[in-house]
């Protein structure tokens, strides 16, 4: 069972790696507001036009300081949509990390099935 919890983690954890990866490019935004408490603004240039992204907070993402600079990711067929820029380099460590853990957890059994 914990075997199947594991590799479900890490399907999830590279499938929004992808997801990001694929759908999403990155640029450099400021922080704009952070008036409501789950969703931040960012301007960020595109194409020499600016446009405002609004970016929401969720466990990987820091409090944003109005007027900072930070990598953000933008949605490709919607712009004003985006997520923390650190976001898909944290799903790729955990990603790693629950595979490593599940082929440990696998050797493990593997060699308990031998004694």
């Amino acid at each position: 069972m914990e075997l199947i919890a594991g590799i479900m983690l890490d399907l999830f954890f590279f499938a929004r790696f992808t997801y990001i990866k694929t759908q999403f490019y990155k640029t450099k935004g400021v922080a704009n507001g952070n008036d409501r408490r789950y969703i931040s603004e960012f301007i960020y240039g595109y194409r020499g036009h600016n446009y405002v992204c609004s970016v929401k907070n969720n466990i990987f993402s820091r409090y944003h300081l109005r007027g900072s600079v930070y990598n953000i990711c933008v949605k490709k067929d919607n712009p004003y949509n985006g997520v923390m820029g650190n976001e898909q380099t944290i799903y790729m460590i955990l990603g790693i990390m629950w595979f490593v853990f599940d082929v440990l957890y696998i050797t493990i059994l593997a060699l308990d099935g031998l004694n």
